[in-house]
């Protein structure tokens, strides 16, 4: 690196091991198919539908932000990626009213 470089993320932030990713990715799957056992595997009927959720679980991680507390908002980012991953699958369904 020289002098007019700045230093990347790479740089300076903790790095996480590929292990980690895949722990985290397989937590998703993990509750995304409790929520499917749960509420069934009825498809999201538009997009207003999906940015509801979407809205609805970005407040709760705002909150759980200011709670302080690292596991809620473990499990707000957990909701949201079930939430994406869910919707993406409606989409590619082609299940939605667009």
């Amino acid at each position: 690196m020289n002098e007019t470089q700045k230093p990347s993320d790479k740089d300076h932030r903790q790095q996480i091991t590929e292990q980690q990713v895949s722990d985290a990715a397989g937590l998703v799957r993990y509750w995304l198919f409790e929520r499917l056992e749960k509420k069934g595997f009825g498809a999201w009927l538009s997009r207003h539908e999906i940015l509801g959720f979407l809205a609805e679980e970005y407040t709760e991680t705002i909150e759980a932000v200011h709670s302080k507390s690292p596991i809620e908002v473990r499990n707000e980012l957990i909701d949201i990626a079930v939430g994406c991953i869910f919707g993406v699958a409606c989409i590619e369904a082609k299940a939605l009213d667009w």
